[in-house]
Order: structure tokens, then sequence, then C-alpha cells
């Protein structure tokens, strides 16, 4: 009786797939430009406004026009495009149609030990307010050491009791 040795069986695997990388921003955390407050506060932005993050960094001035050109020029993201505003045709008099139903408002509220509720963040809706509550969540659990910042107050997150989503 022979025994032979089992064929190796190679375990990569390969669907030609890039491998993933960390989103551009990191690369403004990690080069010193934006702080993680900062990227927390214009992920929260884009939950409500549906802009790109890159977009929301140039708006609040917190990193050059040009620094993020060059960013995305390195990703292969294409530069927005400039707003255009159509010129609307005249739309014949018509029964103006029912109002829509309105998504329900919520305040992202820090409740802090001594009873203090202090506002981090407002939006419509009961699925951004619970992702817009993640991303609080998140900027106030940084293992960097700073206190987060909300409503002009740094925040000692040992004072903290919860984060509570408060509908309007």
């Amino acid at each position: 009786m022979s025994l032979q040795a089992p064929e190796p069986v190679s375990l990569a695997v390969s669907d030609g797939a890039p491998p993933l990388r960390p989103p551009p921003e990191a690369e403004l955390v990690e080069a010193g430009k934006l702080t993680m407050g900062q990227l927390a506060q214009a992920h929260r932005d884009r939950l409500e406004t549906g802009k790109p993050v890159l977009d929301i960094i140039v708006e609040r001035g917190w990193v050059p026009a040009e620094v993020v050109a060059v960013l995305r020029e390195a990703h292969g993201i294409e530069p927005p495009a400039p707003a255009v505003q159509a010129v609307p045709e005249p739309q014949p008099q018509e029964e103006a149609p029912p109002p829509a139903a309105t998504q329900e408002h919520y305040r992202i509220a820090i409740r802090l030990n001594n009873g203090d509720l202090i506002t981090a963040g407002e939006t419509d809706g009961a699925d951004k307010a619970e992702a817009l509550g993640h991303a609080v969540v998140a900027d106030l659990t940084q293992e960097n050491g700073e206190w987060p910042l909300f409503e002009g107050r740094f925040i000692n997150p040992e004072t903290i009791v919860s984060v509570d989503l408060l509908s309007d």
C-alpha cells in the first residue's frame, strides 16, 4: 500500500478587484489638515444634506479647495460639477396637490449626568436620526483623549449619560 501526499491547496482568492483603500478624507486626517471632530461633523452634514464629504470640508473652510482638488485627482474622483440653474418653463396653473406627509423632526441630544441636554444635531426622519445618533456616539467615543466639542462646550466623556433621539 502506498500513501501519497495530498496536493497543496491554494487559499488565495482573486477576483481582480483592487485592494480596499481608506476614504480620501482619511489622508487629510493623517496629514493633520483635518481633525477627527471635523470629519465626524462632515459626515453628520453629509447625512443631513446628501453632499459629498470632500465638498463639505471645502465649504466649511477646513481644507483649501486646492488641497482637496489634488486629493480628488490622486484618487480618481471627478470634481463636483458646477451648479447650473435651469430656467423653469412656465407651467399651466393647476390645483396644488395636497401637502405630502412630513417626516418627523428629530434632535440628537447629549444628556449629561447633571441633567443638561446639549444639542449635537437635528434632522428629519427616524432613519437619518438614528444614523446621526451613531455618528455622534462615534465622535464621543474617540480614543485619542480629546474631549468632543458640541454647542461651544468641550464635553468630558465621563459626564455623558446618554445620547437621546428626541422627536419634536
